[in-house]
């Protein structure tokens, strides 16, 4: 063996984990290093090693110390190599001592060679003997008297004759009135090199110490994080949670209620929801703010969050009485300002509708009679949206939702593809769409037909009203209004605006609902929609060709590409944007040069218009929202 650290078995310095030293200062260093990962409760049986290695290093740290001088002193040369036996191990030595066992002591034959116990070489029982003839028993640990005689003083063996509780407050202490005149991040690295903190007694009631103050609720915010970032705390707990569990836990909440509040309160301008209940002000000082339908859904998806993630914030840093009346406004606010305007609107399609049913019968309303329908209308509209938002009266609605369920059980389909309750009412408005295009109709057929499209019209905005809200609406009125008016002709067969209004509407409910995803929300595979919408193209273009062969009756073909279309616009959803609308403008002269072709009587006819218009919208719509999705893969490399 050749005395160096790495020697055939572990040595001193390698328990330690430091270099050999003399250094009484390094030794408790590098003891108190490896206590934080050496601990009784996990490993006795290193800890032990690590104990013993630390009190023989300690005793003997004077003739260390002396020894490295004298080596570093005697020129290289001079130093032998070691002999075939190297000394014996302090340790081992050390504990047979304390057994009672005592080597004897033969003539010493002098070697030239640096002690093992510098280098901490633990060596086996048969170099004891070589060992001995070199120093006296003493320094090997080898006793000449009992050892109940001979036990060195305790500050030998590192033990500090103090009490550790005291120690630590007393530190702890100290250390309060530095951090508040100096910035406790940049002093409490230093302040935990002090040596009377590498007593581990003494550093575990330090930590205790401040663990008890984070605990607690009259912390300093900067000084709490430092001593999480410097001590570890915000990512391993374990060492103290086995003894102080509840100190542990309610450290570690206030920790999580500070970073949580800091998060929130970082992010206050992007949510509004989020400033009232910051705010710490009740729901009264907001209730202008509570009238608007997307600050109140955002309100209540806040409040959920931070009472089911944000429990500690709330425990902590809230006033829970006032979360609690935030909780009840959000939750209890039903009528916002987006529902007086979907009231508003509801009651201008009910007097259009109305007066498209005289029309249709023969009637004309006059002045008074107009403003008459359109203030009770109104009326109507307001109470039958508010009675919806308020679930009033409640046996009703209860009723309704029982019918509901009992649907939802017989007809499960419905509710796994939402998107088809949305297309309930394109069946029977289709149907009534084709009696439009009979050339003659009786005054019965008409009156019937204006009813159903009035019927269709607001089944339509019932399975949409979440989409067909507020200001929408009244643009969705707006303009089925302006096409109902520019669509109504002159003479016996023109459609008149009882029949135009609804029908205009019902086409603006599909286009709307299309753009917002009603194909994937009917479930059919999203695989299919590029053949689909090539097989419609192809389809639009026969129809539009069949105009021109002559061979069906023009009513029949006008039908036909009419149904195709409304099936066109499931497949081409658009945007929406004046940008991208703005060729829809020179739709209606290019339905005219398409039946420049046709007869008098066909050129007349107000719903052969239409359904050529709507067929050449439809086709635009298609090839553009085709060239937007694929011609960006066109664009890449064809690696992709």
């Amino acid at each position: 063996m050749d005395g160096s650290m790495h020697g055939a078995e572990r040595s001193l310095w390698d328990i330690l984990g430091t270099a050999p030293t003399g250094d009484e200062r390094a030794i408790k260093r590098a003891y108190a290093k490896r206590l934080k990962v050496t601990r009784p409760e996990d490993d006795q049986a290193a800890f032990q090693e690590l104990r013993d290695a630390y009190e023989y290093a300690l005793r003997h740290a004077p003739r260390f110390a002396a020894e490295l001088a004298e080596m570093h002193a005697t020129p290289a040369t001079e130093l032998a190599e070691p002999g075939p036996a190297d000394p014996p191990s302090a340790l081992v030595s050390r504990l047979k001592s304390d057994a009672g066992l005592a080597a004897p002591v033969p003539e010493p034959v002098p070697v030239q060679e640096p002690a093992a116990e510098l280098w901490g070489v633990i060596a086996d029982a048969a170099q004891e003997t070589h060992a001995a003839q070199e120093t006296p028993a003493e320094l090997w640990g080898v006793p000449d008297e009992p050892a109940q005689e001979r036990t060195p003083p305790s500050e030998l063996w590192g033990v500090v004759a103090i009490d550790p509780v005291q120690e630590a407050a007393s530190l702890w202490q100290a250390f309060l009135v530095h951090a508040r005149r100096r910035n406790a991040a940049a002093l409490l690295p230093t302040f935990l090199e002090r040596e009377e903190l590498l007593n581990l007694d003494v550093r575990e009631e330090f930590d205790l110490c401040a663990l008890r103050y984070c605990a607690s609720a009259g912390y300093d915010l900067a000084l709490r994080q430092a001593l999480f970032e410097q001590l570890g705390w915000d990512h391993d707990f374990s060492y103290l949670a086995r003894s102080h569990v509840d100190l542990v836990r309610s450290a570690v909440q206030r920790y999580r209620a500070d970073r949580s509040f800091a998060h929130f309160s970082d992010n206050r301008d992007n949510y509004p929801g989020l400033d009232c209940i910051m705010s710490q002000q009740p729901p009264g000082a907001y209730a202008r703010q509570l009238f608007d339908q997307k600050f109140t859904l955002q309100l209540r998806q806040l409040l959920q969050a931070i009472r089911w993630q944000h429990s500690e914030m709330l425990a902590y840093k809230l006033d829970a009485d006032l979360f609690e009346q935030w909780e009840h406004a959000a939750h209890a606010k039903r009528y916002f300002k987006q529902t007086a305007l979907a009231s508003c609107g509801l009651g201008f399609v009910l007097h259009f509708m109305l007066s498209g049913v005289l029309d249709a019968a023969g009637f004309t309303l006059g002045d008074t009679a107009a403003y008459a329908s359109l203030l009770g209308f109104q009326a109507l509209a307001f109470a039958l949206l508010a009675m919806h938002a308020l679930r009033w009266p409640a046996p009703l609605f209860t009723r309704l939702e029982a019918l509901q369920e009992s649907l939802q059980e017989h007809l499960p389909v419905l509710w796994a593809r939402r998107g088809l309750r949305q297309l309930g009412w394109i069946v029977p408005y289709l149907l009534l769409v084709l009696l439009l295009f009979l050339p003659e109709r009786s005054e019965t057929m008409r009156l019937v037909t204006t009813a159903g499209l009035c019927a269709s019209a607001l089944l339509a905005y019932a399975m949409n009203r979440q989409l067909l809200h507020g200001m929408l609406l009244l643009l969705c009125l707006g303009l089925s209004l302006f096409a109902a008016m520019f669509m109504s002709g002159k003479g016996q067969s023109a459609l008149a605006v009882g029949d135009a209004m609804p029908l205009m509407f019902c086409l603006a409910a599909l286009a709307l609902r299309s753009a917002s995803g009603l194909y994937g929300d009917c479930g059919w595979p999203e695989a299919l929609l590029p053949r689909l919408r090539a097989a419609w193209l192809i389809g639009c273009a026969g129809l539009l060709s069949l105009l021109y062969v002559q061979q069906l009756p023009a009513a029949l073909v006008g039908a036909m590409l009419f149904l195709w279309s409304c099936a066109g616009l499931l497949f081409s959803p658009t945007d929406f944007r004046w940008k991208t609308l703005w060729p829809l403008v020179l739709v209606p002269s290019i339905g005219i040069f398409l039946l420049a072709g046709q007869a008098p009587s066909i050129r007349a006819m107000p719903m052969m218009h239409n359904s050529v218009e709507l067929a050449v919208a439809v086709v635009y719509l298609t090839l553009h929202y085709m060239y937007l999705t694929y011609g960006k893969s066109f664009s890449k490399s064809r690696l992709s």
